[in-house]
């Protein structure tokens, strides 16, 4: 074979090799992603836990995530169920409820500022309904009371219980103590024809049952002679704005629509009247009182006592109540303490099948303990703005809508402590610590955060999203938890500051057992044992300690670092399981190399031979190969050349015989190669 034609040879050679492996590097991208990307496991079904026995809805992938296991989306669209009344109507029916309060407000105040004297109790008509008033006196309200002062609207049944239906009011000073030590069974009206509420307007609402015969408040349906399931036509409700609530040894079920302040058990700061509306109420009762002035001189009776109302009375028959004469309109102190805020002590106490279980703003001082709060069609115990200093002690929310327990933006000093939260169609707990606004606003809201909120030794199990979800704030303790069987255990979002997640006990999470992420900065993460899951520990753009932690059976990772974390650091973890890598760190743009102390020694390395091989066959790889192929190939064929030694002057070799000698022929010694 000529030269040329072996170089032709060569050069289809390493052509060949060079398109082969490119061949062989692009099916390999192709068939797992990106170089970088790990195996996708199949996917998992969240638990639904709202009906048991129901089938787990499978999650929707992510479209803007790595597709890395336990990495779909971050905030699934895991929400509360679909509330089931009509919330259009129900708003409607929240408005009316705001303007009685306020008329009810009003007639108190405008009785005060002109110097009338109603010391006792009153009816108002407004609505449907009437509103009983129970005005400041130093005896309590009882029972018996409410059977003199209603006794057509506070009825007893062949049962030895009562049905409520009209509306009580307990004014600032006022006490009404519904207690038994046999128990007691109280119904309030409520179906097709109006329903009936409980307000404690900055007095004291004490309901006191026995261990084993609580007392019962319930929504009624007069015409099923049962309880009232449907919200759409509004619902009964008990609320404490301002005052004191004390409720021991209680069971409310079935109460409250749509909002948190008529969700069932609402305890609130007070809503001022708008003294805007003043206006056309003073007129109102002036063009009545005239009229019965009008009447009673005609008939020569006697001016009736300030407070005493006519139960036939009619809604404009306002006037019987108050002075005639020219009403001033009274200043509404903002400032006013006596309704700022209320207290409450709630102890042995189950509440069921609310449209909340419990919603608490602008309280202070609150004591919840050895109580329930389940099967709610919103959230189950929900301390909404304004709440501090309150203590949950052995408490559980269970099978609700949305999440176990809330606590919202401007909550401080709220302290969990042995609370369970299981099977909620949300989170168990979601703790917010972020500002009210994010810039100027209406109200001139602070822009601070919030926080020194903790809970510890409670155990979270099977809710549908996360166990504790931690989002902003500041000085946040999330330690010594059972967490089970939740998407995840504990996520730590949105800028959060301060948060230690320390000796946590995560078990079998759906996909990640604890995320820090999000701008998350000087967060703690030790002391935890997490096992199973698709990511033990989670860690995306922020900056927290993984210490001294326990990880195992993650079929994935048991340390994922993404994006900018140098601030991370990741020592001193016991590691076990099986995957692609124990410590991920391949999408991390900025990593801190000296963290390397952990214990990976029982971590099994699954990463498939295609990876390994992708890993490492990379376009630049793949050209020094294709030239180191070229060089053994070039040397292999060289080798196949046999050198043969010529005589250097075989040419001038002697003819004998009339025969040249050829070289072959002519003897070379090694001497006289050494000369030359």
């Amino acid at each position: 074979m000529s030269a040329p034609q072996k170089r032709r040879k060569l050069l289809r050679a390493v052509i060949v090799v060079g398109l082969l492996g490119g061949i062989g590097l692009a099916w390999m991208q192709s068939a797992s992603g990106s170089p970088d990307a790990s195996p996708t496991p199949t996917p998992k079904t969240t638990p639904s836990a709202v009906k048991p026995g129901s089938k787990p809805t499978p999650q929707p992938p992510d479209a803007t995530q790595p597709t890395v296991a336990g990495e779909a989306k971050d905030d699934k669209t895991i929400d509360r169920l679909p509330y089931p009344g009509d919330p259009e109507a129900e708003a409607a029916y929240v408005a009316d409820e705001d303007r009685r309060l306020v008329e009810v407000r009003t007639v108190d105040s405008l009785a005060r500022w002109s110097k009338t004297s109603l010391n006792s109790p009153y009816r108002i008509a407004t609505g449907s309904a009437y509103t009983l008033v129970l005005t400041p006196r130093r005896e309590v309200y009882t029972i018996k009371d409410l059977l003199g002062l209603a006794p057509q609207t506070f009825i007893r049944q062949p049962d030895g219980g009562y049905l409520l239906s009209e509306h009580i009011v307990i004014q600032n000073g006022a006490t009404l103590n519904l207690a038994s030590s046999g128990g007691l069974t109280l119904r309030l009206a409520s179906d097709q024809n109006g329903f009936v509420s409980i307000v404690n307007y900055g007095g004291v609402l004490n309901v006191q049952g026995a261990n084993g015969r609580p007392v019962k408040i319930s929504s009624w349906n007069r015409d099923t002679d049962g309880a009232d399931t449907l919200t759409n036509d509004g619902r009964s409700y008990i609320r404490s704005l301002g005052g004191q609530v004390r409720f021991r040894y209680a069971e409310l079920s079935d109460l409250g629509f749509w909002s948190g302040r008529t969700g069932g058990l609402s305890l609130t700061g007070t809503d001022r009247p708008n003294s805007g509306s003043l206006d056309k109420l003073g007129e109102t009762m002036r063009v009545g009182k005239r009229a019965t002035k009008e009447r009673e001189a005609a008939k020569g009776a006697k001016k009736p006592e300030s407070g005493g109302v006519d139960l036939n009375a009619g809604k404009n028959s306002l006037s019987q109540v108050l002075p005639a004469g020219k009403l001033p309109l009274p200043e509404v102190d903002i400032a006013d303490p006596e309704y700022s805020y209320v207290s409450a002590l709630i102890q042995n106490t189950v509440v069921k099948r609310n449209a909340f279980g419990l919603f608490a703003a602008s309280a202070n001082g609150l004591d919840i303990r050895d109580s329930k709060f389940d099967d709610s069609l919103v959230d189950g115990l929900v301390m909404h703005r304004y709440v501090t200093n309150a203590v949950v002690d052995s408490t559980s929310a269970d099978g609700n809508a949305g999440d176990g327990f809330v606590l919202s933006r401007a909550t401080t000093g709220i302290v969990l402590s042995e609370v369970e939260a299981n099977r909620n169609h949300r989170n168990g707990l979601t703790m917010s610590g972020l500002p009210l606004a994010d810039g100027p606003s209406a109200t001139g809201s602070s822009l601070g955060s919030y926080g020194n909120n903790t809970v510890s030794n409670s155990k979270l199990v099977d809710n549908a999203r996360y166990g504790v979800e931690v989002i902003g704030g500041t000085n946040i303790g999330v330690n010594a938890n059972d967490l089970q069987g939740n998407d995840m255990g504990v996520v730590v979002r949105g800028g959060a500051q301060d948060v230690s997640v320390v000796g946590n006990r995560v078990t079998e999470p759906i996909r990640q057992g604890i995320a820090i992420r999000d701008g998350v900065n000087k967060s703690v993460v030790t002391g935890n044992i997490v096992s199973g899951g698709n990511t033990s520990v989670y860690v995306r753009d922020s900056a927290a300690t993984i210490q001294r932690n326990t990880l195992s059976d993650a079929d994935a990772h048991a340390i994922s670092l993404v994006g900018a974390v140098n601030a991370t650091k990741v020592t001193e973890n016991t590691i076990s399981g099986r995957g692609p890598s124990a410590i991920d760190t391949k999408r991390a743009s900025d990593v801190n190399m000296h963290r390397w102390k952990n214990d990976e020694d029982h971590w099994h390395d699954t990463t498939p031979f295609v990876v390994t091989l992708k890993r490492f066959l990379q376009p630049l790889t793949a050209m020094w190969l294709c030239l180191a192929a070229l060089l053994i190939f070039t040397a292999a064929r060289g080798s196949r050349r046999v050198r043969r030694i010529v005589h250097p002057y075989a040419d001038k070799a002697p003819v004998s015989d009339g025969r040249t000698v050829s070289a072959s022929a002519v003897p070379v010694s090694n001497d006289h190669l050494g000369a030359r």
